[in-house]
């Protein structure tokens, strides 16, 4: 719930990241919020094409398209605000009063929201799909939006607090940005991300999927291994444009749900695991964590950065630190080492080719083989 100027602040940052990140996004509250308002200026101010759909009058074929014959083959021919989209590649879709619409007209909307499809016409992958939506026991004649539609979005709660109105009123309407985030900063972020959610879902196996189990929870945000990916981008977004960690449990909590977000944020805070920087430096630093789940969240973070910075002195150091896994932790030292070798750096003279060093060959070949990896590096 928003309640004053500082939850309107972060709900309009996590709005903002979903529009930039290409995330779909739908907004919840009661009409008159300036729901469509914001969203036109977001789109002004990021000069992007923006087109504005009511859903709640729309047919299933003006997102699907219409069937036409075409020298002899059958298409579906899509009407022009996607047209106009598809040749812009960078705009903004808009889609009001989405639980409104009735189920046809919602099916429709399916590859519309995340594949960016409508008829046979690809939007592009720089459009961004916003949708709004007045919750059903307010909405004219509304519905419950189906689970696989409410699957596709980041949910967000939107209303405009008081104190946002009056200063808005006498002419003061906030206004916030997103940095823009170049590409290498999100690629880092989001690998790093991966990895912790990968640490996550290995302790808490049962939370990858959990489908809701009424008919009003079934209208919003989930678990879904979809959703999880979603989760993934949305964090990595907030790290790497240095939101804060309101908006960062927003973007979570409108994702996957409220129970999943609050203990995936949790295991994220706690993890407090070492910089992979840090023990490429000085692998002997290596103080091996207790859980599995946080010796796989280290060894995958090391194999990232081994990715984006190699070196044979940086390689030699992550094989030490698998080295080190092997006695406690064998079978997670084994699934690494694949990209480990996979990744070693060679030289121009093959004589000079860097390999593991002695104790490295006792402590991981032998397994490697036992996996049947060393005849695949």
């Amino acid at each position: 719930m928003i309640l004053n100027a500082k939850d309107y602040e972060n709900t309009y940052l996590a709005l903002h990241a979903c529009i930039m990140a290409r995330v779909p996004v739908i907004l919840w509250g009661p009409p008159g919020q300036g729901k469509t308002s914001v969203i036109k200026a977001m789109a002004e101010h990021d000069q992007r094409m923006i087109r504005v759909l009511l859903a709640s009058i729309r047919e299933p074929q003006d997102f699907g398209g219409l069937p036409s014959i075409q020298d002899g083959r059958a298409t579906l021919i899509a009407p022009d605000w996607a047209q106009d989209l598809a040749a812009d590649t960078n705009g903004i879709l808009f889609m009001d009063e989405v639980n409104t619409a009735p189920p046809a007209v919602q099916a429709a909307l399916l590859r519309v929201s995340l594949d960016k499809v409508a008829g046979d016409c690809y939007l592009g992958d720089g459009t961004s799909v916003v949708a709004a939506a007045n919750p059903p026991e307010i909405a004219a004649d509304g519905w419950d939006l189906a689970p696989p539609l409410a699957n596709r979005f980041c949910h967000l709660e939107w209303s405009l607090p008081a104190d946002v109105v009056r200063n808005g009123i006498a002419g003061s309407w906030p206004k916030y940005t997103v940095r823009e985030v170049p590409d290498h900063e999100l690629k880092i972020a989001l690998a790093n991300e991966r990895v912790i959610l990968g640490g996550f879902l290995t302790v808490r196996p049962d939370l990858t999927t959990v489908m809701p189990s009424s008919t009003k929870e079934q209208g919003r945000a989930f678990p879904t291994p979809r959703s999880w990916e979603t989760v993934a981008i949305l964090c990595a977004w907030a790290t790497a444009a240095g939101l804060n960690e309101s908006v960062r449990r927003l973007l979570v909590q409108g994702t996957v749900g409220p129970g999943a977000s609050a203990e995936y944020l949790t295991y994220r805070d706690n993890s407090d695991l070492p910089n992979p920087e840090d023990l490429l430096a000085d692998p002997g630093s290596f103080d091996m964590p207790r859980r599995a789940d946080q010796v796989f969240v280290v060894g995958a973070a090391v194999m990232n950065a081994l990715r984006s910075d190699n070196s044979a002195s940086r390689w030699i150091a992550g094989g030490e630190i698998l080295e080190a896994m092997c006695e406690r932790f064998p079978d997670i030292a084994v699934s690494l080492a694949r990209d480990w070798m996979n990744i070693r750096p060679m030289s121009r003279s093959k004589k000079d080719d860097i390999g593991p060093t002695d104790g490295l060959i006792h402590a991981l070949i032998p397994l490697m083989a036992e996996a049947g990896l060393l005849g695949e590096s």
